[in-house]
């Protein structure tokens, strides 16, 4: 997935999604009700997000991951 598809978010399947955010939420350490906001990253899938930027939810760790790759490309 390209540096916009990581920015405008994931569209998969609710079930794909419930999968992923299970698996990537143990990797981001995010736990359920742990973090500001209980919607999911817009990168990883995980919940917990602590941080709302362009419209989306993120980690700490995947929001400072997608600043840093849109850096470069400028």
């Amino acid at each position: 997935m390209g540096l916009l598809g990581n920015i405008f978010g994931k569209k998969t399947d609710g079930k794909e999604n419930a999968k992923a955010g299970k698996e990537n939420a143990k990797d981001a350490g995010a736990e359920e009700g742990e973090g500001k906001y209980k919607a999911a990253c817009s990168l990883c899938g995980g919940a917990g997000t602590d941080k709302k930027w362009m419209g989306q939810f993120w980690h700490k760790k995947c929001l400072r991951s997608m600043k840093k790759g849109a850096r470069k490309m400028v």
